[in-house]
């Protein structure tokens, strides 16, 4: 008889492990609220002081990334789908290369708080407050995604109310990041990593040992169809393939790590532009890592079930569920690793969800009421900064329940949201540090039409939704046909969508790279028909010289007149280190 791991309640040992975690993150923040300045400034409060090294820093903008949505996302969509998806890794050379010589050199030499100060020195104030709305927007919907997926799990293997998890992981959360500002959450961030890869490696092993050893996985994936090979169909609608992972997956990336205010709020706080720089260098094997091991954990579960779908008896119907009955029934029987599994989700949670607070309360301060209130005390701008980031805190909270609502995999609706809002953001900082003509008018007009798009392509996406391809596979216990999917499977059922369906149908990991490249193409035509800005008027170190760079056989003059060589700060530029 299958076990019914929602019936296994913790033992002892596993709450004193999950408790210990929240007091240790509770206590990191109480250390800095008392410690050094005491967050009595704006500057230490939302930016550490910009006085962190680049490892603290690496593993903070891993975690910021790494949230209890790719924990249990990402081995679900490995059983459910075969390793196809794991080939996004190969997005994160580009993506992590071009922020660290593209978007870190502009952004930190202008010595900013916020990224969209950028925006209002690159174009205008209207532009800035539209890029920072259009961020709040995006990092409230996501929050609650990040809130709502350890809960689920805590609820799951606990038998405690589904509310009552949600309210203790926003609550604490909060709570460290009012009280203990970016230092806290940076150094949470280090600690819950330590926790998160802990975690994973436990499951992972214990599941190796239950399964039969690794040759017994490696025959069970195989057979089950769940190795997918190259998939090189230059199909957009086409969910998952190379150039949809590889190529889509790099503005994932950019839209992440090169604009989002999370992560830039952290480069800022580096004490040099070398350390920034390095830190998003770091990043690279820690996430390739993470990946790793969540898609090693989706092959072990298909080694386990071979397919079958016992989410039924976690009450729930996603496939997320899935991963959570995997590692009860892998652990069961080991005390204290069921909570430290447990322990690694909420820190993954807590780690991108504390970033999301301090970043939401520094661009509300700096972009939308600091501007209004000029003459506003050092001592009344951080109280008010730190009211926001338990306001946001809370307001998240009641995104939760909107996610709780919501029927797909937590990594679908996550990428989802980064490619729909993400991507008009990322398209309005290339438009501006890319293209010297652009104007303001042509910023908004791009930021606009990049928004509408991208949500006329996901609603429509949701509302006309067609049965994408469906696979049939062999079964690795009986070698009969079963309903799953892989791209190594025997025989494959598409039903190709046609017209408007077709537009719908595109893969929500292109959803970035779409908008993105809309937003500059009606940027710089609307720029264009409005009078294009002339380089004599566009602010010092805002552009990068792109163009310049990739026009070098063109004479001096020509350049010129294209208005494409506009250099960096060369004052600055002689600190900045060529890793």
């Amino acid at each position: 008889m299958d076990p019914s791991p929602h019936k296994l309640l913790f033992t002892a040992v596993d709450y004193a492990i999950f408790a210990g975690l929240l007091g240790a993150s509770l206590a990191i923040g109480v250390y800095y609220a008392l410690s050094g300045g005491r967050q009595r400034t704006t500057q230490e409060f939302l930016l550490a002081d910009r006085s962190m090294g680049c490892l603290p820093v690496s593993l903070s903008l891993i975690a910021s990334f790494q949230s209890a949505v790719a924990i249990i996302g990402v081995p679900a969509e490995i059983y459910t789908h075969g390793t196809q998806y794991w080939f996004i890794g190969c997005a994160y050379i580009l993506g992590l290369l071009v922020p660290a010589h593209v978007f870190i050199p502009v952004l930190y030499r202008l010595k900013l708080s916020s990224a969209y100060q950028y925006l209002e020195l690159r174009f205008s104030k209207a532009v800035r407050i539209c890029g920072t709305l259009t961020f709040i927007f995006q990092t409230v919907v996501y929050m609650g995604l990040c809130i709502y997926a350890p809960a689920f799990a805590l609820n799951a293997v606990t038998g405690i109310k589904l509310w009552g998890t949600v309210l203790a992981t926003g609550l604490v959360c909060t709570l460290y990041t009012t009280l203990g500002g970016l230092k806290a959450v940076i150094w949470t961030d280090v600690f819950q990593t330590v926790v998160m890869f802990s975690g994973q490696v436990a499951v992972i092993v214990v599941g190796v040992y239950q399964t039969g050893g690794p040759s017994e996985v490696w025959k069970k994936v195989w057979e089950g169809g769940r190795i997918s090979g190259l998939n090189l169909n230059p199909d957009p609608t086409e969910r998952h393939t190379f150039w949809t992972l590889a190529l889509g997956g790099v503005f994932l990336m950019w839209a992440l790590y090169g604009v989002n205010q999370s992560q830039v709020q952290r480069y800022l706080s580096s004490r040099s532009e070398r350390e920034a720089v390095r830190s998003c260098y770091m990043v690279f094997p820690s996430l390739q890592l993470a990946l790793a091991l969540s898609c090693v954990m989706g092959l072990i579960m298909f080694a386990r079930y071979c397919g079958e779908d016992h989410s039924h008896q976690l009450q729930s119907t996603k496939a997320d569920a899935m991963v959570i009955y995997f590692v009860m029934d892998m652990l069961q029987g080991f005390p204290g690793l069921p909570g430290l599994f447990v322990a690694c989700l909420f820190s993954a949670a807590l780690s991108t969800i504390s970033s999301a607070f301090n970043s939401l309360a520094t661009v509300t301060m700096e972009d939308l009421i600091k501007p209004q209130f000029p003459a506003m005390s050092e001592r009344r701008a951080t109280l008010l900064s730190k009211a926001l980031a338990m306001f946001y805190g809370l307001l998240c909270l009641a995104m939760a329940y909107v996610t709780h609502l919501m029927g797909d995999s937590v990594l679908l609706v996550a990428l989802k949201i980064f490619g729909m809002v993400g991507g008009p953001i990322l398209g309005l900082f290339c438009l501006g540090m890319f293209f010297p003509w652009a104007n303001p008018i042509g910023a908004l007009a791009g930021l606009a039409g990049g928004l509408s798009l991208s949500f006329w392509v996901g609603i429509g996406s949701i509302l006309n939704q067609t049965p994408g391809p469906r696979t049939l596979v062999p079964d690795c216990r009986s070698g009969l046909v079963s309903n799953s999917s892989s791209s190594s499977a025997v025989i494959t059922v598409t039903l190709r969508p046609s017209g408007l369906q077709r537009f719908y149908s595109l893969s929500y990991m292109w959803y970035s790279g779409f908008t993105c490249v809309s937003v500059i193409f009606i940027g710089l035509i609307i720029s264009f028909l409005t009078g294009p800005i002339r380089e004599e008027d566009v602010t010092p170190g805002t552009v990068f010289p792109l163009l310049g760079k990739l026009l070098f056989f063109l004479p001096e003059n020509v350049k010129q007149k294209l208005c494409c060589v506009t250099p960096l700060p060369q004052m600055v530029r002689e600190k900045h280190m060529c890793v």
